[in-house]
């Protein structure tokens, strides 16, 4: 058996009279890669943040190869050769590879961040960590802000590679990846586990789960309710355990009868981007556009908002021309969901109901004031009908899980009764049980004769829930599909 170099045993954490943790044991083995899953609210993050150093448990005792260990703090777990890549990554854009590989570690010595350290010695032993030990090839001296997603997270791992770590958490790596950069950081963890270093991978994908992880630890409501190797789980005990229950219908079933027109773009480009895409949306239907990152999937539906600008052709909503402006898209009744919430389209600092409301102030106020009584019933009312987890409608945004702010978000624009739904990666980031019910809430719209257009990186979503679906490539619809027949390969095979 291999040596463990982590042992969680009897894990409680309470935050006042709630406990969050009841009794969790893990254990992790040197070169393993362990899958922790479970739904929001399960306990992962807060466990996760235990062994960090952010939360101090109640109750329970940690040890590090055999040794009992105290993590007080974030530079304890760091000294212990724990180190966390969250979803949410820590780069600094403005400075290159080499540089936030080493930011605020030993190397840089005397005064300023990179004093003592030569440009061409960083850069040196940056290529060393990358292109040697990870097999990853990038420019090293161009600014972060510059490179993809997929890079900058390579960046992170090379940070904890140079830092010696031997734990190595990984907090959702692949929410934001195409499935090309998805393999690239699979061979990467396979890369750190044949040197001996171990890696809990943390994910919402059960696929991926079953792919690259060794183990599978379940979580639910605090506990460790399942644990066995990989290859002894199936989806459905995956599943099973996460909600207590066997989850039957993961997608609504599809009884739509398309409409009216809704949305017509004719020919249009931003000049850039993409060029002669055209396309109908109608009344009570789901429209799936698919590619591979780059295509211009997430450009066109950001045109369609207003947020990029319409160079050529043109777009109607219910026959009508509008304004090719954020006002305008609002105007004619359309709704945007961007992929990053947290970035793009929640005010985190402000609470529940204030999220909800921001695009119906003209519906809630009165001189020029928000009837507060009236947001707040508004609020629990929505809160009641898409089955929102919060302690009261005056929760802070951010401190609701993923699903339950992506309902939030969707409720926004069914209160500012938008008929036209752009929906950006909508299920990124949340649980099965969370997906499932947003696929419900989308489901419900369109019965209500609203048009939904998803974009979306994953096949299996827009054969699930859409009804026609567009391949985009290099900035052109290569391909229209009915959902019903369309297969994941077909998909893939017009995308390349």
């Amino acid at each position: 058996m291999k040596d463990i170099v982590l042992e969680m045993k009897d894990i409680h954490k309470s935050f006042g009279q709630v406990e969050v943790l009841k009794g969790v044991d893990l254990t992790l083995h040197k070169g393993e890669v362990l899958g922790l899953i479970g739904e929001n609210g399960a306990g992962k993050s807060t466990l996760i943040k235990i062994l960090c150093g952010i939360y101090k448990a109640t109750s329970g005792e940690i040890r590090i190869h055999g040794e009992k260990a105290e993590i007080p703090d974030a530079q304890a777990a760091q000294r212990l050769g724990i180190s966390t890549i969250y979803q949410e990554l820590s780069v600094i854009p403005e400075l290159n590879a080499a540089q936030n590989i080493f930011l605020n570690r030993e190397r840089a010595r005397g005064k300023g961040l990179f004093a003592g350290l030569k440009d061409k010695e960083m850069t040196k032993a940056a290529e060393e960590i990358l292109s040697g030990q990870l097999k990853v090839e990038m420019d090293l001296g161009v600014p972060l802000k510059k490179v993809t997603l997929a890079q900058k997270q390579m960046v992170e791992i090379a940070r904890t590679v140079y830092a010696d770590a031997q734990i190595i958490i990984m907090d959702e790596p692949t929410a934001s990846l195409q499935a090309a950069e998805r393999e690239q950081l699979f061979r990467v963890i396979r890369e750190l586990k044949a040197k001996g270093r171990s890696v809990i991978f943390i994910s919402h994908h059960l696929e991926e789960l079953l792919e690259i992880c060794d183990t599978i630890s379940i979580l639910r409501d605090g506990k460790k309710v399942d644990e066995a190797l990989a290859a002894e789980f199936g989806m459905e005990r995956i599943i099973s355990g996460m909600v207590g229950k066997e989850l039957k219908n993961k997608y609504p079933p599809r009884k739509r009868q398309a409409g009216e027109v809704l949305l017509k773009a004719d020919n249009i480009s931003d000049g850039k981007a993409f060029g002669e895409v055209s396309f109908e949306l109608r009344q009570g239907e789901i429209l799936g556009i698919v590619g591979l990152e780059g295509c211009g999937k997430n450009e066109v539906i950001r045109t369609l908002f207003g947020e990029r600008k319409l160079k050529a052709g043109a777009i109607r909503v219910r026959g009508r021309d509008y304004y090719n402006s954020i006002r305008g898209a609002m105007a004619a009744d359309i709704g945007f969901l961007p992929a990053e919430r947290k970035v793009e389209g929640l005010f985190l600092k402000q609470d529940l109901a204030w999220n909800m409301s921001v695009a119906s102030l003209k519906k809630l106020c009165r001189y020029r004031t928000i009837r507060k009584a009236q947001e707040n019933e508004t609020a629990r009312d929505y809160i009641r009908r898409l089955n929102i987890k919060c302690s009261s409608c005056t929760q802070q945004i951010a401190s609701l899980s993923g699903g339950n702010q992506q309902k939030v978000m969707l409720s926004r624009w069914i209160l500012a009764d938008a008929q036209v739904l752009l929906l950006e990666e909508p299920t990124r980031g949340i649980d099965i049980h969370a997906k499932t019910e947003v696929y419900e809430t989308i489901g419900a719209c369109v019965a209500e004769k609203k048009g939904v257009i998803v974009v979306s990186s994953e096949e299996e979503e827009v054969i699930g829930i859409c009804d026609r679906i567009l391949v985009m490539k290099h900035g052109r619809v290569v391909a229209a599909l009915e959902a019903a027949k369309a297969t994941a390969e077909e998909i893939k095979q017009y995308a390349v």
